[in-house]
């Protein structure tokens, strides 16, 4: 029994080194670090987790000794879960920024919805494009992908080792960020130009039958073609976002050597 606390006792700072990597990660994962997820089942799958992952991962050689090292080190540790967990939040922003161009575009940007996933206000098209893609994100396994993505750094970034990931964490967020307004731009590309169209449709209507009351057939009219161009371009959008998914995997790969 003494000697079993012993090991227990000196493999702590590996238990909380280990659960501030997956915890930075379950923070900003995309599904299970939404704000309707309750706190207290996120601290125990980061708990379990790291009871898992623990009896696997040795205690480096200049492991910290004080209190303060300690914390510093957990702080490290945890910005590199956060920076796979960031990335792969990227791609689902570019769907709500996509969300938010067509109903600017199709008029539908006043009505506003508070999203319990975020905690903020957005638009109903966001919402939609957001919740959908992430039930697309489920059946195609991105959250086992991007959780062994997370665990395979344990094996090719040792803890508190190889410094050198910080530089290319930069470049890599820089690209996804790149790559989550490429997918914004083909998702809103085809409902955006086509209400682009309308609207100078509208414009030479009005001008040659000025009795008819634009505002209103027009308001109706783009809402209209706006769900419409919707549904025929939504598997396109759903090829978008799933080869910017297998584009952030593959660069957490190369990043980290996994």
């Amino acid at each position: 029994m003494p000697h079993e606390l012993i090991a227990s006792y000196l493999k702590l700072p590996v238990f909380l080194l280990v659960a501030s990597r997956l915890g930075g990660l379950i923070m900003f994962q995309p599904v299970l670090g939404a704000l309707s997820v309750p706190a207290n089942i996120r601290v125990m799958l980061v708990l379990g987790l790291a009871a898992l992952v623990t009896p696997f991962v040795d205690l480096p050689a200049d492991a910290p000794t004080a209190l303060a090292e300690l914390v510093l080190a957990m702080g490290r540790e945890m910005l590199i879960g956060i920076l796979v967990g960031l990335a792969v939040w990227l791609c689902f922003l570019g769907l709500q920024m996509a969300g938010q161009l067509i109903a600017q575009e199709s008029g539908l940007a006043m009505g506003q919805i508070a999203d319990p996933a975020s905690g903020i206000q957005q638009t109903v098209l966001s919402s939609f494009y957001v919740n959908f893609c992430v039930a697309v994100y489920l059946i195609v396994g991105g959250h086992r992908a991007v959780l062994r993505a997370c665990l395979d750094t344990f094996d090719s970034i040792p803890l508190l080792g190889d410094r050198s990931i910080v530089a290319g964490a930069t470049e890599l967020l820089l690209d996804a960020f790149a790559l989550g307004a490429a997918v914004a731009i083909r998702v809103a590309a085809p409902a955006v130009i086509t209400l682009f169209m309308v609207n100078i449709a509208l414009g030479f209507l009005s001008r040659t039958v000025p009795t008819i009351n634009i505002a209103t057939v027009g308001f109706s009219m783009k809402a209209l073609i706006g769900f419409l161009i919707m549904a025929i371009s939504l598997p396109t959008a759903m090829d978008a976002f799933t080869g910017a998914l297998e584009n952030v995997v593959g660069w957490l790969g190369d990043l980290t050597g996994a």
